[in-house]
């Protein structure tokens, strides 16, 4: 009884032997390829002459800085004449004061005929009708004042439309005219291409995917110009369907790309369990 016990540990101690020698279960690698974030063709709304051109191809810029500027001088002039209109208020100063006069002047007036009716009613009412009418043209005047500002925003907005401004941080990789030349409106004029942060973009089979949702940290293996890169992503979008030409589910992982190493268009391989 005793040696059928001995036996029985020993297969145990031999098979989680054989068992711990046994390699781990391969990881599966997905192909895939890198994608910029965000990559734009950038173009102005109105047409015009390129007068200034700020960056050259290969730049860094930064969110809002202006690229190229068109010719602008009629739009620059437009805003000084209505910042001038508008910046001018010495009529409404007068208006204003022209109620302040009339109001007491009214005022005293009804005192003398309330209390010793010294003044005639007529004299009342016309210096209440004058002094309502001065309220009128004050308020009239504010109102012109706030479509003179209003008309100083419109130009302003058509002065911006003949700039190109970088829309988020990135590289200029094309640079598509000169100065001098004209541009018709929404003709791209300059490529521009975020690289500090990059999706890595394969189609997996559905039975790959059961683990994957969106928020987990997966491995990436990327080739660059010196090798392999090894970075860490996240799952940002798993396609919630399968496209039925490949029978295959996309998948997006976004990865930082600090010092853009790696450059999209790069292939590569995602690691799954």
């Amino acid at each position: 009884m005793r040696t059928k016990s001995v036996i029985g540990a020993l297969t145990a101690l031999m098979g989680g032997m054989v068992f711990a020698d046994q390699p781990p279960a391969p990881h599966t690698q997905v192909p895939g390829i890198t994608e910029p974030v965000h990559d734009s063709l950038l173009s102005a709304s109105v047409a015009g002459t390129v007068q200034v051109i700020h960056f050259k191809e290969g730049d860094a810029v930064e969110t809002g800085a202006v690229i190229l500027e068109l010719d602008k001088t009629l739009e620059e002039l437009e805003v000084a004449r209505r910042r001038s209109v508008y910046e001018s208020r010495a009529e409404l100063e007068v208006a204003e004061h022209r109620v302040g006069i009339l109001q007491a002047d009214y005022e005293s007036t009804k005192r003398l005929f309330d209390r010793s009716q010294s003044v005639s009613h007529d004299e009342v009412e016309k210096k209440e009708l004058d002094y309502k009418l001065a309220i009128a043209e004050r308020d009239r005047l504010t109102a012109s004042k706030e479509r003179e500002r209003i008309e100083l925003d419109i130009a302003r907005e058509q002065l911006a439309h003949r700039t190109v401004t970088a829309p988020f941080a990135g590289v200029i990789t094309d640079l598509r005219v000169d100065l001098g030349v004209a541009c018709e409106p929404h003709q791209p004029v300059v490529r521009l291409v975020e690289l500090k942060h990059a999706y890595f973009v394969a189609d997996i089979a559905p039975a790959l995917t059961a683990g994957l949702a969106r928020g987990r940290e997966v491995k990436l293996h990327i080739e660059v110009a010196t090798g392999q890169r090894d970075v860490r992503g996240t799952v940002e979008y798993l396609a919630p369907v399968v496209d039925p030409g490949s029978g295959l589910r996309r998948v997006k992982v976004i990865f930082e790309n600090p010092g853009a190493e790696i450059a999209p268009g790069a292939v590569g391989h995602l690691e799954l369990d």
